[in-house]
């Protein structure tokens, strides 16, 4: 009794087994059945992932055509400039791509213009406008633009141009912007060599000459006429010639960084055409060379100097400006000229044992003449010497000297604040030229422009002006 749930258990073992050779020897035949195909390394032989017949293999193989759009979709066979004929393009200038589908199609007569990106030297041209598709000139059109989203590319391209040439050659492609919208374009469209090379304007001789004459205008008006002019001089005593007046270190500061800039602005409009080029920096610079001049120039009104002292003095002798100096000295060529004249009446009248009554008169008006003339000639010479003597401190010494001395000699403050502005200025000038923008001048270089400049005004309370 104890063997029965044994025995029960294998003759259950045994139906079972015998169900499943039964049920095996039911399938079909392995001929019978579908054949599937071997996957990839099953085996060792090598034409184990061969299709198993000839439909099969032109299904599953893709065709020259289907592989040829997909690595080729088209090429470049040329490009034209905003005239529809081959030249350079610019800036904010269209730039006609022409365009030929791969083999066997022969032209592309419809395109969806809008996904396509330009690619100037192999790098993509981001923020322009949707180009269009012009048939009949079988082309992609771009707005050559430049804006926040390209400027470093346009930097690139255009930056640090060359005086001499007024192209410079670039290669011209396109890329097919992916439906989904993330993944960044790439170049598809390429030419053969020299269809695909643009020669694009840097700077146009036309532009160039209007940038340079005004440019020169403006140094013209600022410091060439500074010479005969008070434009740069301090004109603290309005009785001097105003050549030779002493310049003054503010208002050649102001007159610097005005020039510096505004031919920098000409210079980025003409190039770039953006009218926006002017920074925050910029400004602040401007706006501390003029507070620095307005400043020096308080503080010399308001203190008592020896040149008011002088002043004051020319004016009891009634010369109030250079012109009544010019006037002193027609006065005094006036009456050499009336002396000379009196002399030869005097002359020309017969001697005196012989002179009748008349002649003798005569003779005492013209003496009398005579001796005023020379009397005022005297006075007014002593006048002119008087200021001779006055002024001779306060003339010029020359640009530089006057910039950065004072009655002591070479002055620290004088010579900071010179040396800072001209190295500023030349760094200035130096990155407009390379990144075609106004530097951004760091708030620790401003400041210490604005500390130099506020040294050199404090200065200016104890400096004597002659």
């Amino acid at each position: 009794m104890k063997k029965e749930p044994a025995q029960r258990l294998l003759a259950v073992v045994v139906l079972l087994s015998i169900a499943y050779a039964a049920t095996s020897r039911a399938d079909p035949p392995p001929q019978d059945r579908p054949v599937q195909p071997p996957t990839a390394g099953a085996t060792g032989n090598p034409q184990s992932n061969a299709p198993s017949s000839p439909a099969q293999a032109d299904q599953t193989k893709p065709s020259k055509d289907t592989t040829a759009q997909q690595s080729k979709p088209g090429s470049i066979k040329g490009l034209l400039n905003s005239s529809g004929k081959p030249g350079p393009v610019g800036l904010n200038e269209q730039l006609f791509v022409q365009v030929a589908a791969a083999p066997p199609a022969t032209a592309i007569e419809t395109l969806d213009a809008g996904k396509y990106a330009l690619f100037l030297n192999g790098r993509e041209v981001p923020g322009l406008p949707d180009p269009i598709y012009d048939k009949a000139h079988q082309s992609l059109v771009f707005q050559l633009v430049r804006n926040d989203k390209n400027t470093d590319l346009w930097t690139l391209l255009l930056g640090s141009p060359s005086l001499t040439e007024f192209t410079t050659p670039v290669t011209v492609s396109l890329g097919e912007r992916l439906t989904d919208g993330k993944s960044a374009p790439q170049s598809t469209f390429e030419g053969s060599k020299g269809t695909d090379t643009l020669n694009l304007k840097v700077l146009p001789p036309v532009r160039l000459l209007v940038a340079t004459a005004l440019i020169a205008a403006v140094i013209w008006l600022v410091f060439a006429r500074a010479g005969k002019s008070t434009t740069l001089r301090d004109n603290l005593l309005p009785q001097i010639e105003p050549s030779k007046q002493t310049y003054s270190l503010g208002r050649w500061q102001m007159a610097f960084w005005f020039t510096l800039i505004f031919c920098s602005f000409v210079f980025l409009y003409l190039l770039t055409w953006d009218y926006n080029s002017i920074s925050s920096q910029a400004l602040m610079l401007m706006g501390i060379s003029g507070g620095t001049a307005l400043a020096a120039i308080a503080v010399d009104v308001a203190k008592d100097s020896p040149a008011d002292a002088v002043n004051r003095g020319l004016r009891a002798l009634g010369l109030k400006s250079y012109d009544d100096v010019l006037r002193v000295e027609q006065e005094i060529v006036d009456r050499k000229d009336a002396l000379a004249a009196a002399q030869k009446q005097l002359a020309a009248l017969p001697p005196p044992p012989r002179r009748p009554a008349l002649p003798n008169a005569q003779w005492a008006v013209l003496n009398q003449s005579i001796l005023q003339s020379q009397i005022e000639i005297v006075g007014r010479q002593g006048i002119l010497r008087t200021y001779q003597d006055n002024i001779r401190p306060f003339l010029t010494n020359g640009w530089f000297n006057d910039l950065t001395t004072d009655l002591n000699g070479t002055a620290v403050h004088r010579l900071q604040v010179f040396c800072w502005t001209l190295v500023l200025g030349v760094v200035f000038l130096i990155g407009v030229y390379r990144g075609l923008a106004m530097p951004e001048f760091s708030g620790t270089l401003l400041a210490l422009m604005t500390i130099s400049s506020a040294g050199y005004v404090g200065f200016k309370y104890p400096e004597k002006n002659n």
